[in-house]
């Protein structure tokens, strides 16, 4: 019996070592996590009200939330939007006229994932996320979600682009409880800490505390180390690798001038992953680098001689589990059904991104007609063409029978009908989109475009089936619209030094964004039309565009030959290859004597003798004329760094 007991009081030690040792408000193996619940933690970090402090959120209130403030510009709601972070889920607006949520950021920072709560189960997925930062405007890319609960899901966007303002739109904005944008979780909290002198490293625990208050209250690092010699860098070691997405660096700042910080992050092999250099006037340092780290140093440099030194308070480490890894520890392991991407709360294999087809890898549009978690769900009928966002169903080409795209809630008036109630009754008008056998009560009309000039949509560029069935991409913006974009290059992933059946054909992927619509559909289109032509492209920074009249492409059998009417500015760089056949590796139709313009110069294009222009050249090369070249804007001896070909048919 004693033997029993004796095991009973291990057990009750071992437990006691784990968690029954930390000191009020920390939990943890090592008391490693501080409590961020509104009421009590337990021993293993638990809240007992379900409700986290405000700023905090998630597993374990782990997750600290970056967001100011919301914004709502109609209806004016100001006074109740502070409710979307106090931690009460149940708080909820629910109000049907809000048609955007503004979340406005503590810092700039790279977005990884937000967390939304709604009052109404059936909206919990009807979300749009757009992103503003210095007046851009961008979309989520491969937006992804994660159901919760009934109420609650994760938004996760990839990309590294820099974000200070979130934009919710769609159904579920009318819903909102609480909305939290995560700037990761602090991994940095009671790890080993060393300040280094010239005389050797010390332990200095004060800064990874979690102790974040400064002068005069704060657990600062001295100046000084041991026979008073200067201290010259602080280091943070890390129990696990960690996919760090910000450092905060506090220091006392009353005792430092201004100067800079050199940070620099090593992974498992010592090698330096980031090395950078910060002002110390900011706290909190983004990071977009997404390999995994396990230190950190940080060294002061002072701007002149008479700055003081600097004496640190709190280093925290922002970010994620190494993928592959989940729990408050990160060491347990992903299911084998998705190895690299499971729930860091419970290990669950997460969804399929909305608006793709393969799930997880996710880079697979849905095709035209479809949208959802694996492009399950048809789009609606009263979307003109049957074209809607692949994320959440809008009607992103307008709306058949209805007034307000992308919408499309609002019924046509009495005597209207057709794409966005454009059509009246008894009009002597007619078109393709009013026909007048048509009657006013055929609310779901739906027309096929004959070109881009019939699609109205609220993005920038979007892929239809026109009446031929060819499958174009539209821009809906630029100078007015109604572009067909025939070309496009943007960061290389396409390769365009290929043979005179691809560019027949045409190649590359709408979904990826860089293709090249066909010799033979550009033959196909301007022998039905007269169009006009635009190149648009960027160098340095500086957006240059180009525009032609009269644009033309002969049939294969005359080489695919340009033909462009008026140049619009004189001299153009496009004006010798004008009445050039095509060229391609393996098709030699241009004037170059000595050779093959393709061979020498790489791409694909209306060569002279040979070029001043060549879009179809080798990616960001800066050997002579082998670049995606425009001779008056990048030289020869550079490339642009976008460029996109487009035409537009012109008024009969």
């Amino acid at each position: 019996m004693s033997w029993l007991l004796i095991l009973i009081l291990l057990q009750m030690v071992q437990t006691l070592n784990c968690y029954g040792l930390c000191p009020r408000g920390w939990f943890g193996s090592v008391c490693q996590y501080q409590c961020h619940c509104q009421g009590k933690c337990s021993r293993q970090g638990d809240c007992d009200t379900d409700a986290c402090s405000q700023g905090w959120f998630g597993y374990k209130c782990q997750y600290q939330d970056i967001v100011s403030k919301f914004e709502v510009l109609y209806p004016k709601i100001d006074s109740e939007l502070s409710k979307l972070s106090n931690g009460d889920d149940t708080d909820c607006i629910e109000d049907e006229r809000i048609n955007s949520v503004y979340v406005h950021l503590k810092a700039t920072i790279y977005f990884t994932w937000m967390s939304i709560t709604v009052g109404k189960p059936d909206v919990l997925e009807k979300f749009r996320v757009y992103f503003e930062n210095d007046d851009k405007r961008f979309g989520c890319e491969k937006q992804r979600f994660k159901t919760i609960d009934n109420n609650t899901v994760r938004i996760q966007c990839e990309g590294n682009q820099l974000v200070n303002t979130v934009i919710l739109e769609g159904e579920g904005v009318t819903s909102l409880c609480s909305v939290h944008v995560s700037s990761g979780r602090n991994f940095g909290l009671k790890q080993k800490a060393t300040l280094t002198t010239s005389q050797g490293a010390i332990d200095e625990k004060v800064l990874a505390d979690g102790n974040r208050e400064t002068f005069p209250k704060g657990n600062c690092t001295p100046i000084m180390g041991s026979n008073n010699v200067p201290v010259k860098s602080w280091s943070l070691t890390l129990n696990v690798p960690v996919v760090a997405s910000s450092f905060e660096i506090l220091n006392k700042g009353n005792f430092t001038t201004k100067g800079s910080l050199r940070l620099v992050t090593i992974n498992e092999n010592s090698s330096v992953v980031l090395d950078e250099s910060y002002d110390t006037d900011l706290k909190l340092y983004s990071n977009a680098d997404k390999e995994p780290i396990t230190g950190l140093n940080i060294t002061y440099t002072k701007t002149n001689p008479s700055s003081l030194s600097i004496s640190l308070c709190e280093v925290s480490v922002y970010g994620e589990c190494v993928p592959g890894t989940w729990d408050i520890d990160c060491t347990k392991s992903c299911d084998s059904h998705c190895p690299d991407s499971c729930n860091e709360m419970d290990g669950s294999c997460p969804p399929g991104c909305l608006g793709y087809v393969d799930s997880p890898a996710c880079t697979k549009k849905c095709d035209i007609g479809k949208w959802g978690s694996y492009c399950k769900k048809d789009c609606h009928d009263k979307c003109a063409f049957k074209v809607c966002q692949g994320a959440d169903g809008l009607c992103s080409s307008g709306c058949i029978g209805y007034s307000n795209p992308p919408y499309c809630t609002e019924v046509c008036e009495e005597g209207r009908y057709g794409l966005n109630c454009m059509c009246q009754e008894g009009s002597k008008t007619t078109s393709e989109l009013c026909p007048p056998e048509i009657p006013g009560k055929s609310t779901f009309f739906d027309p096929k475009p004959t070109s881009c000039r019939d699609v109205n949509s609220t993005e920038e560029r979007v892929v239809v089936r026109l009446e031929s069935g060819l499958k174009v991409m539209c821009d809906t913006k630029t100078d007015g619209g109604g572009w067909i974009v025939i070309h496009r290059r943007f960061n290389g992933t396409v390769p365009f030094y290929n043979s005179w059946d691809e560019y027949r054909n045409g190649f590359g992927d709408y979904d990826i964004g860089e293709f090249y619509l066909g010799n033979e559909n550009l033959f196909k289109l301007t022998s039905r039309g007269r169009y006009e032509l635009r190149i648009d492209v960027e160098f340095n920074d500086k957006k240059h565009f180009f525009t032609y009249t009269g644009f033309r492409i002969l049939s294969e059998e005359e080489k695919y030959e340009l033909k462009i009417e008026n140049f619009t500015k004189i001299p153009d760089p496009l004006m010798s290859h004008n009445d050039m056949k095509f060229t391609t590796f393996d098709s030699d139709n241009d004037l170059y004597l000595d050779g093959n313009c393709a061979l020498a110069y790489g791409g694909a294009w209306w060569f002279n003798n040979c070029h001043w222009v060549n879009l179809n050249g080798e990616w960001g090369t800066t050997a002579y004329g082998r670049g995606v070249n425009v001779f008056s804007v990048s030289g020869l001896h550079s490339s642009v760094t976008f460029a996109e070909m487009k035409m537009r048919e012109l008024p009969s």
